[in-house]
């Protein structure tokens, strides 16, 4: 891939009905990563930690590490490591050479550690020592062959969690992270055109995750983050998979069940591109002719009132609780027990900051917006008996205000 890419798509294409996406981005990978590489080590400095011990891959994305396509992240383990330093020397032990950053020197790129097992962990604590000495150490994960060692004074080490370093430098977004998290979501916008085509009584669940994931790789996405939703809700409670909490469930996972004419759909999908994550949601209605009910439609109405205020409320400065506080006043009702107001977006589906969540007012008062910030609101409002409207709305924190950066339409509840 080249360092300098300008992504411009001639014309548009359509979104939902009656919308369009035009793309014209343009990103420098070569700034991008000297950009987070220093805000790493300026909140490495503001930490009191004389280095930084990545293992969790969306954290060795955000320092350097690509990862190949074909690699399945989470899903099982992956002995990567990444150490940055506190003058932004960025030392990586991994299965993925070719993903190491062209800027690190070759001889700061080593062969792989199975940490998980005592030998792999002993080798890295040998290599921390030749680094560091004596040194207290953030971490953001525990394999398992570190366990033991952790209160192990005669390791020489301190540690501290690494989320006080990683936290702080990926709140808030660069110019072109911003610009990777706009074409990850036009990718998946796009791919999703030929699943709501195909939205029709007989379809199986399965056969609208395969049309998403072959358009989604076939426009350049990089990985899917999310398997794909495709929720059947229940009109109402009494006829639902039970809850721990006894609200609607979702999401439930997806089968090769057929839809049948009528069946309420609440989808959800979060496809990759170049380390950044894509988050789509709407609600449909499988049918020839989808056609919301009145009382389907009064939700919706329900749920664009809820959009409006928060696009009204969120600015720089102010707090979760103040957003979270203005939107309970136009819809007490705006989410699901399990659910939030709004996640973060970036090296994650889902990542700080929160907001609305079911920790307190108290605690959103802690969060405090910056321009930069990227979110994903998705209000639920739901009736028992009648169903209920969510979608996921994209939205970077502006100087001014904020921006919306999905651009799906909301058919059929919308034309």
């Amino acid at each position: 891939m080249a360092e300098v890419e300008l992504i411009r798509r001639p014309g548009s294409f359509p979104s939902g009905r009656g919308r369009a996406i035009l793309a014209a981005v343009e990103i420098d990978f070569n700034r991008m990563r000297a950009e987070r590489l220093d805000r790493l080590v300026r909140s490495l400095a503001a930490s009191g930690a004389d280095g930084l011990v990545l293992l969790g891959p969306s954290n060795q994305e955000y320092a350097g590490l690509r990862r190949p396509c074909s690699d399945a992240m989470r899903v099982y383990y992956e002995p990567a490591v990444a150490v940055l330093t506190p003058d932004g020397d960025l030392h990586l032990w991994t299965p993925f050479p070719d993903g190491a950053p062209p800027e690190i020197p070759a001889h700061h790129v080593h062969r792989e550690l199975d940490v998980e097992f005592p030998e792999g962990a002993e080798a890295l604590l040998q290599a921390l020592a030749g680094l560091f000495g004596t040194a207290r150490l953030a971490i953001d994960e525990i394999p398992g062959g570190l366990v033991d060692r952790l209160d192990d004074r005669s390791s020489g080490f301190a540690w501290l969690d690494g989320a006080l370093v990683t936290g702080p430098a990926r709140l808030r977004k660069t110019k072109d992270e911003i610009g990777c998290l706009r074409e990850a979501q036009r990718i998946n916008e796009a791919a999703i055109i030929d699943v709501q085509a195909a939205l029709r009584p007989g379809v199986r669940q399965t056969e609208l995750s395969a049309l998403l994931l072959r358009r989604a790789f076939e426009l350049g996405a990089t990985a899917s983050c999310v398997d794909p939703i495709w929720n059947l809700t229940p009109r109402d409670r009494a006829w639902q998979t039970p809850t721990v909490n006894g609200d609607v469930g979702f999401p439930i996972a997806t089968s090769d069940r057929f839809l049948r004419e009528g069946d309420l759909v609440l989808c959800d999908t979060g496809l990759v591109w170049n380390g950044y994550h894509s988050d789509f949601g709407a609600t449909w209605i499988c049918s020839d002719d989808p056609r919301p009910s009145p009382e389907l439609r009064d939700c919706f109405r329900r749920w664009r009132d809820v959009m409006s205020c928060v696009y009204e409320s969120v600015r720089p400065g102010r707090t979760a609780a103040d957003v979270v506080r203005d939107v309970i006043a136009v819809e007490p009702n705006y989410k699901l027990a399990q659910f939030y107001l709004a996640h973060g977006v970036g090296c994650d589906a889902a990542e700080a900051p929160f907001l609305g969540t079911d920790r307190s007012l108290e605690a959103d008062e802690e969060v405090v917006l910056e321009a930069g910030m990227t979110l994903v609101f998705e209000p639920v409002v739901w009736e028992d008996g009648i169903g209920g409207y969510r979608s996921e709305e994209l939205v970077v924190v502006t100087e001014a205000g904020c921006e919306r950066i999905s651009g799906h339409g909301y058919a059929p509840f919308e034309d």
